[in-house]
């Protein structure tokens, strides 16, 4: 078991997307580097023309269209770039954390499927759905060739321009594709961010779920072990309580790193997810009941979004209730039965146990808390830009 192999999701995105963030200290094949180059290029080629339409269209409902995307996009570029000018850091936090899964046993594989799983499958899931969603809101409007031959900017469901209007079906039908490819590669690239700086989250607490378990099973199973010889049992208690200790020291000096690495995109996230939410907010106040198939996709999308944000909470939430949790377990065990030295080592341990913050400032702290407050927090900041637009 290691950094790659322990979340086949992980790496599908991570090469689908194009953002080929490092998952082994090797470069990545050829032929990804140049898959790599082509989706960039046809970002490139999105991006320009939806800040274009921006600027061309100035109207209030391409505003509203292009705001969460602009979101996105930020979101994306600041992270990416981040994530990217730490390379050596990332495979430095690789390294560490494959020495410490390839000398694990069963205990940590189970432990990895325990933790992993309640998190990738749902991101799968609204992958998947939102995938789809993205395609078929940049490609709806193709529908209109059959009732005319000419087209507007207006005719897009995002702000877009390619060309001079009016334009011809076969520009309109063209740049429809463009726009429809490149929102599900934008999408992706955003899907495969979370994906990835999630797993380093779930992967940091698996190790602390393994130091714990570990710690408590060398108190159930000394005296059975040593067949109740006070020496031996002390002696084969000692041996394992310092490979522990060698392994915190290690999983404490990868959550520094780990850290170092997230805590700015994190807060980022944290700013950015208040923004995302309310312009979400707009869009659902401002939808006609009569565009049915709009409302339905603004629905699947607010819920994905919903969704995705969740689960980065819940797995940071996860992590900060294991690395306070290491000694839990095993106080409940037969450690008062050690020799004094190896009493204290455990008392060291329990006195060790310090909250694992991802984020560097508390404010902008992610949990399942913080969670409620930024729903709460999109909310207020809705409700103050529709008053503002309803005053004009």
């Amino acid at each position: 078991m290691n950094f790659q192999n322990v979340n086949p999701l992980n790496n599908l995105l991570n090469l689908l997307s194009g953002n080929l963030l490092p998952v082994t200290p090797n470069n990545f094949p050829i032929f990804w580097q140049i898959y790599c180059a082509i989706v960039s290029i046809l970002q490139v080629v999105h991006l320009t023309g939806m800040f274009l339409g921006l600027i061309l269209i100035a109207s209030k409902r391409a505003l509203e269209d292009g705001l969460i995307s602009i979101v996105i996009v930020i979101e994306v570029f600041i992270m990416l770039i981040y994530l990217y000018a730490h390379k050596k850091m990332i495979i430095q936090v690789i390294q560490m954390m494959n020495d410490i899964m390839q000398d694990g046993d069963e205990t940590m594989q189970n432990i990895a499927n325990t933790v992993l799983k309640p998190v990738m499958v749902p991101f799968k899931l609204h992958g998947m759905i939102s995938v789809i969603i993205t395609f078929f809101w940049g490609i709806q409007p193709v529908t209109l060739i059959f009732e005319k031959n000419t087209f507007y900017y207006s005719d897009y469901n995002s702000p877009a321009a390619y060309s001079t209007e009016p334009f011809s079906t076969s520009i309109f039908v063209s740049s429809n594709i463009v726009i429809a490819t490149g929102a599900v590669i934008g999408y992706l690239k955003r899907l495969s961010l979370d994906v990835y700086m999630t797993h380093l989250v779930l992967l940091l607490t698996v190790l602390y779920r393994y130091l714990a378990v570990k710690l408590a099973m060398i108190f159930q199973n000394s005296e059975n072990y040593c067949d109740k010889n006070s020496s031996r049992m002390d002696e084969w208690a000692e041996k394992k309580l310092r490979t522990l200790c060698r392994y915190q020291k290690t999983i404490g000096r990868i959550s520094v790193l780990v850290k170092k690495l997230l805590s700015l995109n994190f807060s980022l996230l944290y700013v950015t997810s208040v923004f995302k939410f309310c312009f979400i907010g707009i869009m659902i106040s401002t939808v006609t009941v009569e565009s049915f198939f709009f409302v339905i996709l603004i629905i699947l999308f607010t819920m994905s979004s919903l969704t995705q944000f969740f689960l980065i909470c819940y797995a940071i939430q996860k992590l900060s209730d294991a690395s306070t949790e290491i000694t839990d377990e095993a106080f409940h065990e037969g450690w008062y039965q050690l020799k004094p030295s190896l009493q204290r080592i455990f008392l060291f341990l329990i006195s060790s146990n310090i909250e694992c913050k991802i984020s560097a400032i508390e404010k902008f702290n992610l949990s399942l808390s913080s969670f409620i407050a930024i729903i709460q927090q999109s909310y207020s900041v809705c409700l103050l830009f529709l008053r503002f637009s309803w005053i004009d």
